[in-house]
């Protein structure tokens, strides 16, 4: 594994050997790496503590003692029955604060961890950001959120969006777009679980019309010396509404022309300068395209996304037959720009608007911190009927407050989001996008210990789950300590990512070490 010879390692054998001490995760059932990842350590530990006979030592009760004596008190103890290098790296110390609600008796326990299990906030309706595309081309795309159920589908986040925006449902098409092309076309009847909050959503206006059938337009730059497989895509795609039947060459070019106008510019030619252009630039409108836009400034393409076939469209008065129809993505339309049309011809408004719906989808993005968890993980709360606490002096169960504090952090700081969430009454994944450092985690907010030396923390690795309840799929990310490079782990492919890319909505077990 360690010789570097090979591209990866299929730990068959190591599989074998768990299985055989925890037959729970022997088979082909998938388990959940984080109570793998918890037997692991713990075995470990046990095959390399110290402490083979382990004494018995009766832990006292706290009795308003001074936290910083019960805690020495309580991890003292723990060392005399267990020193290995797992809890040299991996274990720290938790303060639990429990508080009768009659008799105002205040427990404080201190108790060994190996990893943070965080919760995360479990709710029943989810926001969804979206670009909305008015069918007006004159009109700005506008960033939008809308709160849609959970576990709804497409055609609730249809009629959420009708009632935002006072369109039709039918009149709505939506999509994901994904480096300026549609990515995805989706159903009423999908899923929004599939929708992940990381996704590019995009929403357009399309008026139905019965003898019009919808015609998917992609924006190509090709420079003058550049074959057209070499060309960059740029702007939004678009949607055109065309007619099913025949159209000419001059018809589709207008109406691409229309679809732009709010991004097309004309130059008057100043006849002092022999047709150079001045600054006297004015953007065009939909009633007057026809009459001002030159018939020559891009070129018409018909694209097959599935096999790359591109399809020059010739500018004659031949009815064309287009192969569009009312099943969105199987063919595209699309306007080729050479480099100097595009800067002749299209305004920086079109950049300008592509960035701000970008920078209004990350300003609305409704990820969590790490930080909110670990609030959430060191609220207060009170004790459930069914895990009551017993009260020594008022001699019964009470249904306590019950807070955790971080007392004394590990080397190693294990985090794990509880994604997976059980009650006796449903079962469900929590997907919400949690945002986590890369570097300088400060943990020293949350730690409860005047004492405590300062605790900054730097990723160096990731395990992520995708998929439901019912199984998927983990991968992981991993930070080499030599090249300082970050890694991909995906079965048998293993390759170079960026550390931009770590950072995913499918983040279950986050490793941290601490800065010495």
């Amino acid at each position: 594994m360690w010789s570097g010879k090979c591209p990866y390692v299929v730990p068959n054998h190591f599989k074998e050997q768990v299985g055989i001490f925890a037959p729970q995760f022997s088979g082909y059932q998938q388990q959940d790496s984080q109570e793998l990842l918890t037997f692991l350590l713990d075995g470990l530990h046990e095959d390399l503590n110290k402490i083979k006979r382990k004494p018995y030592i009766e832990i006292k009760d706290s009795d308003g003692r001074p936290d910083e004596v019960v805690a020495s008190e309580a991890w003292e103890i723990y060392r005399k029955r267990n020193d290995s290098i797992i809890v040299d790296y991996f274990h720290g110390l938790l303060k639990s604060t429990v508080v009768c609600p009659d008799c105002g008796k205040v427990s404080v326990t201190f108790d060994p961890f190996c990893n943070l299990s965080l919760p995360l906030p479990i709710k029943r309706e989810r926001q969804i950001v979206i670009t909305f595309f008015p069918s007006d081309p004159t009109k700005k795309p506008e960033v939008l959120t809308t709160m849609v159920p959970k576990r709804g589908h497409v055609n609730d986040l249809l009629c959420a969006l009708s009632h935002q925006c006072g369109v039709s449902p039918d009149d709505l098409v939506v999509t994901e777009i994904m480096k300026h092309h549609f990515h995805k076309f989706y159903s009423n009847n999908d899923s929004l679980e599939n929708i992940d909050s990381q996704d590019s959503l995009a929403v357009y206006e399309v008026p139905r019309i019965e003898s019009h059938v919808p015609v998917p337009l992609i924006l190509w730059e090709v420079n003058a010396k550049q074959t057209f497989s070499s060309s960059q895509l740029f702007g939004f795609p678009m949607l055109l509404m065309m007619p099913r039947g025949s159209c000419t060459y001059q018809d589709l070019y207008k109406s691409v022309a229309e679809k732009v106008a709010r991004y097309l510019t004309l130059d008057d030619p100043d006849e002092s300068s022999g047709g150079a252009s001045n600054s006297n630039t004015r953007n065009l409108n939909p009633e007057n395209i026809s009459q001002r836009v030159p018939t020559s400034i891009f070129n018409l393409y018909v694209v097959n996304p599935s096999t790359a076939a591109v399809f020059k469209l010739h500018s004659d008065n031949k009815p064309l037959q287009l192969p569009f129809s009312d099943t969105l993505g199987r063919q595209y339309l699309a306007a080729q720009w050479t480099t100097e049309n595009r800067k002749r011809y299209l305004s920086s408004q079109l950049e300008s608007d592509v960035q701000g719906c970008d920078t209004g989808r990350q300003k609305l993005s409704n990820m969590l911190q790490l930080k909110d968890c670990l609030d959430l993980f060191t609220m207060c709360e009170k004790l459930g009927a069914d895990d009551a606490w017993y009260c020594k002096d008022c001699k019964r169960h009470q249904r306590a407050t019950k807070k955790f504090d971080l007392w004394m952090l590990p080397k190693i700081l294990i985090i794990h989001l509880k994604r997976f969430y059980y009650n006796r009454f449903r079962r469900d994944k929590i997907d919400t996008m949690v945002e986590f450092p890369l570097a300088n985690l400060d943990m020293s907010k949350f730690i409860n210990n005047k004492k405590h030396p300062p605790a900054t923390y730097n990723l160096i690795g990731v395990c992520n789950h995708y998929g439901g309840m019912g199984g998927g799929h983990y991968t992981a990310y991993a930070l080499n300590k030599i090249d300082r490079h970050w890694y991909s782990f995906d079965d048998h492919h293993v390759s170079a990512t960026s550390p931009e890319s770590v950072i995913t909505s499918a983040a279950y077990v986050l490793f941290y070490m601490r800065n010495e």
